[in-house]
């Protein structure tokens, strides 16, 4: 290893000269690996390398130490065989207790590449000496370890691009199929800059896009398309179930054109199917930008989480069980419990959101759907909240109710199909005459500064 940071050193320097080429000679000839100008460039104090030159050198007795930059969770989801966490948040002022010796070499990784980058240059402004960065475990093709198994990425990995909505719900749905070894949620086929979530929410151009991963030898690409086209509108145009933007259209994105055969035949045999020319983008791939960690299996750390999927999907492979009545009144209530569940109606003038106004978003309690907002929000006098809309056409349906005596039009969530109030013709004129009685128990509240905290950053444009 002393030998390689010999030669690392000497590209440093300048024009190698014959040094350089003695060097190489001999390596070559002693079957020594050496490492290409293209896999070492330097930035700032510290080595960028690419991943290949990175498990070259975990296999040396150097004294080398592996830092996973993550933070515990996804370090337990699945980190690298002998790596140590140190999250980057941590890297402060000190050095960290886990690294005593400033020379030691460290090889850096995080999940997509951008913190081990912040780590490796705080480590390097802290005067350690041998950094070498080398991105993410998004695209690592070793061993991982899980939990107490070490799972082994197979070398006939490949990869395919679904935009098919919000990416909450289309990653949670391909995490269940056996052959899919990992995926992830990100932005694609947008301008050539990586965006936020704020920006894809303001019409970036961007798709919602899920990375899939998966072993052809377990899973056929055909397979995974085919359970594609079960969770999508193949024919609607910038919108899945209650999501609307240029950021929920639908996408198949290849990165290899040994795919494209198998792409078009499932998708005329889809075509065939619909009886039309479907909305579904067929395009290679221009870039692939991760989302930010807390669109990461948002669905699994929100298990409550809205999503346009049916939560029936979830299971088609796995025979995962499913939220039992006990685990949903715990989450919720039993207040909420009963008025979702069992359509029963708080006492007037009680809930919490009679007497509120605040600027925001109005969600079901049950499965996070938004379904209406504060600018539709009246006061009707009537001691439950009132709406003069929802917040779309299809965020709710409508049931005759004939209970108690009375003929009245039952509200419901789309969704999850939670009770959530009734409506009435007494409401505004001047805002089409409805009056949405809905109960608070059957709404979550989230404040307009909140909303893309906890991921509703799409709809802070319906209050501009």
């Amino acid at each position: 290893m002393k030998k390689t940071r010999a030669i690392v050193e000497e590209w440093r320097i300048g024009d190698p000269g014959p040094l350089f080429l003695i060097l190489l000679t001999i390596f070559l000839l002693t079957g020594c690996s050496v490492y290409t100008a293209d896999s070492v460039q330097e930035v700032a104090s510290y080595h960028q390398i690419d991943q290949e030159m990175a498990k070259q050198m975990m296999t040396r007795d150097d004294g080398h130490v592996i830092v996973d930059v993550r933070r515990q969770d996804e370090y337990n989801a699945g980190h690298i065989p002998g790596a140590i966490l140190i999250p980057n948040e941590s890297i402060e002022a000190e050095r960290p207790k886990e690294l005593p010796d400033l020379d030691q070499i460290i090889l850096i990784y995080c999940r997509s590449g951008n913190r081990s980058k912040q780590a490796a240059q705080k480590l390097a402004d802290m005067g350690y000496t041998n950094i070498y960065e080398f991105g993410g475990i998004n695209t690592w093709s070793g061993e991982i370890v899980t939990g107490e198994t070490t799972m082994e990425i197979p070398e006939n990995m490949k990869t395919i691009y679904l935009a098919g909505g919000c990416f909450w719900g289309t990653q949670k749905f391909f995490d269940q199929f056996v052959g899919v070894i990992r995926t992830e949620a990100g932005y694609a086929n947008g301008p050539d800059e990586a965006p936020t979530y704020q920006d894809v929410c303001n019409s970036s151009g961007h798709a919602e896009t899920v990375r899939i991963d998966y072993d052809p030898s377990v899973i056929s690409l055909t397979d995974l398309l085919n359970y594609y086209f079960m969770v999508i509108d193949p024919l609607s145009v910038n919108k899945q179930g209650n999501d609307r933007g240029i950021q929920y259209r639908t996408g198949i994105y290849y990165t290899e054109e040994g795919q494209l055969p198998e792409i078009e035949t499932v998708y005329r045999a889809e075509e065939e199917k619909a009886g039309a020319r479907l909305a579904v983008e067929l395009l290679p791939l221009e870039n692939f930008f991760s989302a930010e960690e807390c669109h990461q299996k948002y669905l699994d750390k929100n298990p409550g989480g809205y999503c346009h999927i049916p939560s029936s999907y979830f299971d088609l492979q796995q025979n995962s069980a499913k939220e039992s009545e006990e685990e949903l009144r715990a989450r919720i209530g039993d207040l909420a419990y009963e008025v979702t569940q069992h359509a029963a109606t708080e006492y007037a003038f009680t809930g919490e959101y009679d007497d509120f106004f605040e600027k925001g978003l109005y969600i079901d309690i049950v499965s996070g759907e938004p379904l209406f907002t504060s600018m539709d929000k009246y006061n009707s006098g009537c001691g439950w909240p009132a709406f003069t809309r929802p917040i779309a056409e299809d965020a709710v349906t409508e049931t005759v109710d004939t209970s108690h005596g009375m003929v009245r039009t039952e509200i419901r969530s789309s969704g999850a199909d939670s009770h959530l109030g009734h409506v009435f013709n007494d409401g505004p004129r001047e805002s089409g005459g409805l009056r949405y009685c809905i109960n608070s128990a059957a709404l979550r509240f989230i404040p307009y500064d909140e909303l893309e905290e906890q991921g509703y950053g799409e709809y802070r444009k319906l209050f501009e």
